[in-house]
């Protein structure tokens, strides 16, 4: 990639600022949610890893996501995924 072709986000007024963060945390919560609903990643795995909190907060920041969107079923299946990494 050339020095042009590179993304320069100082020319982004500030009104666009917030609603370019918003798309990119929906664009992040609804690929991270086809991840944990690909049954790739088993989370009762990666109990006590050395990032585990960093996971478990991943996952809560998305389900406060999702109901902040009101997809409580995405809420509930990212839950039970939270529920074995923390062992309850």
């Amino acid at each position: 990639m050339q020095e042009d072709d590179k993304m320069n986000f100082e020319f982004i007024p500030e009104e666009y600022s917030e609603e370019i963060e918003s798309l990119l945390k929906d664009k992040l919560a609804r690929a991270n949610y086809e991840v944990i609903m690909s049954r790739d990643v088993d989370f009762s795995t990666l109990k006590g890893r050395h990032n585990s909190k960093q996971i478990a907060k991943t996952l809560q920041d998305m389900i406060d996501y999702f109901v902040e969107t009101e997809e409580y079923e995405k809420c509930s299946k990212i839950q039970k995924e939270l529920n074995k990494l923390l062992d309850i």
